[in-house]
């Protein structure tokens, strides 16, 4: 695999950070989850599920799906950083390793002799990345915040919701969390084939917020050089019409269509039938289409809601008409493209079972990254780690565990 031998620490916790790691898991790497019982991380404490009907034995923070998607393929130790005792044992474990990731607000990692020009005299090569709200250092460095704040002083939030009402958000959706991870993984696997290259280790300072405004570039744009506001246009597009989402036959069925060009609008009035509606003057070029995107939108959606969805779908797309059918969750697992690319994997949890997860979407042309097992239990690999790596002698891991410096 492309990360295989090495060894990514991961102090992370939530989503943005941990998603970071799992991924590099499945590139190979072996990636060791930091954690503290008597701190979790917030993702353990997300409740027991229940499964057809019935909520499964054992722990809670053991059992949760969201969990396991976001730190599966990982190994799990239990350290007190409190502790001068824990510390030692971290900087031993830095000495072996080259990636550390942390998504922690500035100045908690120096504040437990783990800052970057720590880690780097122990592990000169050492690559860290510090995936904080907004950067370590400027005037919002101490901002705290999860993915649904960022995205609200980001601006993004501003823009969900439909033309004729106010923004309505996005009902706390953390799209601010896998934004960061994509973004992290760039810079990581960038820092990787450099050091690779040169020797040299890496600290990249990321900003999970500035990650965010590079993907709001055009309403950015438009406030700097136009002075106007971009204000929710629900599904509608600035350049396509019809552009948005359409009732179906059936119960709750919902089919999306776009169209691009002259060309393809042609081509769905024949797929329509040509009704009369559609032959309308003003309707046959973009502008004319954009400037009645309403009256479009009614009328596409008295002619949708007659016809079966996968059906509709099909006859669009055979004629170069951009449809796709609005899946139900639970649709996911039988459409065929997503079963074509192998998605998700069905792994084993020790006490959960039988569950599936996600694997990156990424088509390597050598390797291809898998998901090997679920998440840790917690502290699982305390011996593996402790005693295996670090040297440890059994009984002074069992001394440490009473100290409370392994817990």
């Amino acid at each position: 695999m492309p990360l295989s031998g090495y060894r990514v620490l991961d102090f992370s916790w939530v989503w943005s950070g941990p998603m970071v790691g799992s991924v590099l898991a499945e590139l190979g790497a072996e990636v060791i989850k930091i954690e503290h019982g008597k701190k979790l991380d917030n993702s353990r404490l997300r409740g027991r599920p229940t499964i057809e009907g019935r909520s499964p034995e054992g722990p809670s923070i053991e059992l949760v799906p969201y969990f396991h998607q976001t730190n599966h393929d990982k190994l799990s130790i239990t350290i007190n950083l409190k502790h001068p005792r824990g510390t030692e044992l971290v900087h031993k474990l830095v000495a072996i390793s080259d990636i550390v990731i942390e998504n922690l607000s500035p100045g908690t990692m120096a504040r437990n002799n783990l800052a970057y020009e720590d880690l780097r005299r122990l592990r000169p090569d050492i690559i860290m990345l510090s995936m904080s709200a907004a950067g370590q250092y400027g005037p919002l460095r101490d901002m705290r915040a999860y993915a649904p704040v960022l995205s609200a002083f980001g601006g993004l939030e501003g823009l969900v919701g439909y033309t004729s009402s106010e923004s309505i958000g996005m009902l706390n959706f953390g799209y601010a969390d896998p934004n960061a991870t994509a973004h992290a993984l760039v810079a990581v696997l960038a820092a990787v084939y450099d050091r690779e290259r040169t020797g040299r280790g890496h600290y990249i300072d990321m900003s999970q917020l500035e990650a965010l405004l590079a993907v709001l570039a055009e309403p950015l744009l438009e406030a700097l050089f136009n002075h106007r506001d971009t204000q929710p246009r629900g599904n509608s597009h600035p350049f396509m019409s019809p552009h948005g989402i359409y009732p179906c036959a059936g119960d709750d069925t919902w089919v999306s269509i776009a169209v691009k060009s002259d060309t393809e609008w042609r081509t769905l009035v024949e797929a329509m039938g040509r009704p009369a509606w559609a032959l309308k003057p003003e309707y046959s070029d973009r502008y004319g289409r954009l400037m009645h995107r309403d009256q479009i939108d009614r009328h596409l959606a008295a002619w949708t809601r007659t016809q079966w969805r996968d059906e509709l779908v099909d006859q669009l797309r055979r004629v170069g008409v951009a449809a796709s059918p609005v899946l139900r969750v639970e649709e996911q697992w039988s459409y065929p493209q997503f079963l074509a690319r192998s998605i998700r994997q069905m792994v084993k949890h020790p006490l959960l079972g039988e569950e599936y997860l996600y694997r990156v979407p990424w088509r390597l042309s050598k390797t291809q990254p898998t998901v090997e097992r679920s998440a840790p239990l917690l502290g699982a690999d305390n011996a593996y780690v402790f005693v295996q790596l670090l040297g440890l002698d059994p009984g002074e891991v069992e001394r440490l565990q009473s100290e409370g410096v392994i817990a």
